[in-house]
């Protein structure tokens, strides 16, 4: 049977994926890999990671959208060749050393890549993938920064609640997957819910929404999720990468 394997938020842990790849029986050529966004950042080696799945995309199936972080780098990106070029000031606030030494790291090629990514696509049949996540407003266009950050929806209006004020108003905000109407299942990262097993929610009796984000760089789990059987595949983090409590979006 041909499997389309989700994988949760990866953040750079290179190990942790490679050790995830051989738990699950991985098979090139037989069955397709989707990762949920968020290959950077956080871990040891992100730039290991974005060239782990180039390297496996050019061997083959691999769906790899954008996450909330890709989309910063490649901000970073666009800025500092501005500011290079055009000498226009880069307006972002740079990142940590640590986090701009792996950012320079990257080459022009896992530059294009990382531009390139979708927001959202089809996983497979039925089955959407994106990283945040949408708000559930009747006729109202998704918009792709919402698409990378979405975690809480106003349960009033479906709007999407922002980070800081969600954090704050969480008693009103719901999560964005119990106001999801469908009709396609999703598969989304992005939101730590558990650092040990996915967020599972049926807003509607033929609709799922997995959120399989647990946390690897927090010293939780990388998670896969077969798409057709619905098994969970996991390994646990090597060591605890960074603090859950004081992470930025």
């Amino acid at each position: 049977m041909r499997r389309t394997l989700a994988i949760g938020d990866v953040h750079g842990c290179l190990e942790e994926l490679r050790e995830l790849l051989r738990a699950v029986d991985y098979r090139a050529g037989e069955d397709r890999l989707v990762f949920v966004g968020d290959l950077v950042d956080r871990g040891p080696d992100p730039v290991g990671v974005v060239r782990e799945v180039r390297a496996l995309e050019a061997r083959g199936d691999v769906l790899a959208i954008m996450g909330n972080h890709e989309e910063k780098l490649v901000r970073w990106f666009k800025r500092v060749d501005e500011e290079r070029t055009l000498g226009k000031k880069n307006a972002m606030t740079p990142p940590a050393p640590d986090r701009l030494a792996q950012w320079e790291a990257f080459d022009e090629e896992d530059r294009a890549w990382l531009a390139s990514r979708p927001i959202t696509a089809e996983a497979a049949p039925g089955w959407t993938v994106v990283h945040g996540g949408f708000e559930s407003v009747a006729g109202a266009e998704q918009k792709p920064q919402k698409m990378l950050r979405c975690r809480w929806v106003d349960p009033e209006t479906g709007k999407m609640i922002a980070l800081a004020e969600g954090a704050l108003a969480a008693p009103r905000g719901v999560v964005w997957t119990e106001r999801w109407r469908g009709p396609s299942h999703v598969v989304y990262g992005h939101a730590v819910h558990s650092l040990e097993s996915p967020r599972v929610d049926r807003p509607l009796p033929d609709v799922e929404c997995w959120g399989i984000d647990t946390g690897c760089c927090f010293g939780g789990h990388l998670t896969a999720l077969c798409l057709e059987t619905r098994a969970i595949t996991q390994v646990r983090a090597h060591t605890k990468y960074a603090d859950l409590h004081g992470a930025d979006e």
